[in-house]
This record gives C-alpha cells, sequence and structure tokens, in this order.
C-alpha cells in the first residue's frame, strides 16, 4: 500500500476538535503542553471552548501543527511506514516539514511564532478578508478581479477548478461578490482567518523570514514535501527555506500540486489535521485512490492497528 500524507492549513480548525483522541491518546497532551510551556498559553482551553482566539492566526498556526504533528507522532510510535510523499496546505506546509524531521518542535514552534507574527504585522491596521469562491473556474475569477482594478484584491489560494481563495480589503471584497455570482459562482464563503496569506500584504513579512531561516537548522526531509509555491520537490534546503518564506506572499498553487501529487499512482491518501477539507479538494483535482482523515478517532485506531507493526 502507497500512500500520501496531507496536512491542512488555516480554515480547518473548529472547536472542540480531537476531543476524543486527547481522551484516547496521552501523547496530545504532551504535545499541546509542550506548544502550552512556549506560547505561555492555555492553548487547551482556545481548543475546547467557544474562543474567538481559534481564528486568530498567532493561536491558529500553532496549534494546528501540534496537532498535525501529533497524529504524526503516534503513527510513528505504532510503526506504521512513512509516505511517498507529502504535500501541505499553507501553514500545512510547515508541518509537513516538522513531521519529514526538517525542523525539531522547538525550531518549528519559533518559525511559526515568527511566521504568523510577521504575517499579523504586515496586514497592519488594514481591514481584510479571505474568502473562497466555489463553482467558478480561476481564470474567470482572475478576470473579474482584473476588471475591477480595486486596491487589493487577489486570487492567492488556487484550490481546486471549482474553488479558488480571494483576499482583499473587506469592503472591496463584497464589493466584487455580485461580479462573481453574475459570471457563475455558485457560493462564496467567507473564512475563518485573521490575516490575508499569500497575497502582496505578506511581501515584507516574507522579507522577514528569509532571517529567520537563516539562523534556523532545517535538515533535509525523511519524505518528500511538495511545496506549495511552485507544486514541486526541492532539491536543496536553500531552496526548501526558500520556498518556505515565499510562500507566505505568493498564490498556494494547489491545482498544481495535486496534479503532481496524482504522478505517484498512489493508493491513499491520509489527512493529518481536523475535518476533511484537503480530501475533498483532492478528489475534485480528480486524485485517484482512498482517502482517510485522522480527524476521527475510530478511523485512526483502524489504521494504526492495519499498518502498525
Amino acid at each position: 500500500m502507497s500512500f500520501s500524507f496531507l496536512f491542512p492549513g488555516q480554515g480547518s480548525q473548529y472547536s472542540g476538535m480531537f476531543k476524543d483522541h486527547f481522551e484516547e491518546f496521552p501523547e496530545f497532551n504532551e504535545v499541546i503542553g509542550t506548544g502550552e510551556e512556549f506560547y505561555k498559553e492555555d492553548l487547551r482551553s482556545i481548543i475546547f471552548s467557544e474562543d474567538s482566539r481559534l481564528s486568530d492566526t498567532y493561536y491558529t498556526q500553532p496549534i494546528l501543527m501540534l496537532l498535525s504533528f501529533t497524529l504524526f507522532k503516534i503513527w510513528k510510535k505504532n510503526g506504521c511506514p512513512i509516505p511517498k510523499v507529502a504535500a501541505g496546505h499553507s501553514l500545512g506546509e510547515v508541518s509537513a516539514f516538522l513531521c519529514a524531521g526538517s525542523f525539531s518542535l522547538e525550531e518549528a514552534l519559533q518559525f511559526i511564532k515568527y511566521r504568523a507574527t510577521f504575517m499579523i504585522e504586515g496586514k497592519g491596521e488594514t481591514k481584510t478578508k479571505m474568502s473562497a469562491v466555489l463553482g467558478l473556474d480561476g481564470d474567470s475569477i482572475q478576470n473579474i478581479l482584473k476588471d475591477k482594478k480595486a486596491k487589493f484584491l487577489e486570487a492567492v489560494n488556487i484550490n481546486s477548478p471549482f474553488q479558488t481563495v480571494i483576499a482583499g480589503n473587506a469592503d472591496e471584497i463584497e464589493s466584487v461578490k455580485n461580479d462573481l455570482s453574475d459570471k457563475g459562482a455558485k457560493r462564496i464563503v467567507d473564512l475563518a482567518v485573521s490575516v490575508p496569506s499569500h497575497s502582496s500584504l505578506m511581501e515584507i513579512a516574507t522579507s522577514k523570514l528569509k532571517l529567520v531561516l537563516d539562523d534556523l537548522k532545517v535538515g533535509k526531509p525523511d519524505f518528500p514535501v511538495i511545496q506549495n509555491i511552485q507544486a514541486k520537490i526541492p532539491l536543496s534546503i536553500s531552496e526548501i527555506c526558500e520556498n518556505l518564506a515565499q510562500q507566505i506572499s505568493n498564490p498556494v498553487q494547489w491545482v498544481a500540486s495535486m496534479n503532481r501529487l496524482k504522478k505517484y499512482g498512489l493508493d491513499m491518501h491520509i489527512e493529518l489535521g481536523p475535518n476533511k477539507v484537503l480530501s475533498g479538494l483532492a478528489k475534485q483535482n480528480r486524485v485517484q485512490g482512498e482517502f482517510a482523515s485522522l480527524d476521527n478517532v475510530d478511523t485512526f485506531k483502524e489504521l494504526l492497528k492495519k499498518y502498525g507493526k
């Protein structure tokens, strides 16, 4: 059985996620506890109460990364095999490299804290919004945004032939919704994200992240990771770092990444994070094979039993 790992990013989170996993596996409390010591914050309270900070980039990014890492840690502890290839959406790319051994957990926490902080600073006082446009192809969306000649309005996540995420000034996002609907968009969904990720507003954040990565010991990954910005496997550590920095100010090329994944002809794709967002997008991109989300504790236990030693 050959398989991939898919690591979700911001927007996949929900209040109370992985409650059953925390009760079943002590590793969840251990890893989240490490994150709490680093951040000096009660991250479990944010996860399990109706806390608005769960959609705040500063907290969302480390929480999701820690949860993905815990799933992988348990997977590895049970002697399950590593994937043939992995892909992570936005933040999920950092989770992928953490699980592949390119970062230590402490270094990943340092990196993600800087990443979130620089992204928030890059946004400044601009009132922004990110929205998923469903049912309209990416080229049509790009043309509509271009015709608008808005101050700040960009396509930032090219997720599937049927879904593209746009970012922009909140008022300009609202002003373009009717145009998108008139051209065939079935739905436009505002996302629970506090910064306009992968937009030109993040260019200063990219420059700052390059300096951070220069000081971190980034190692060769144990399994290949398809990176967002070029939808390719990096050939060197320097390329990994450059792509990680550039990623936050450039569109996520998820359609191209899924086309790359299809070339591996894998049997199964396992999503290490909350919800089934990436499984759904993979199917929209016509990725073949079975799909499993470790969000469900029974599914997780079944896979551990099936593939563990």
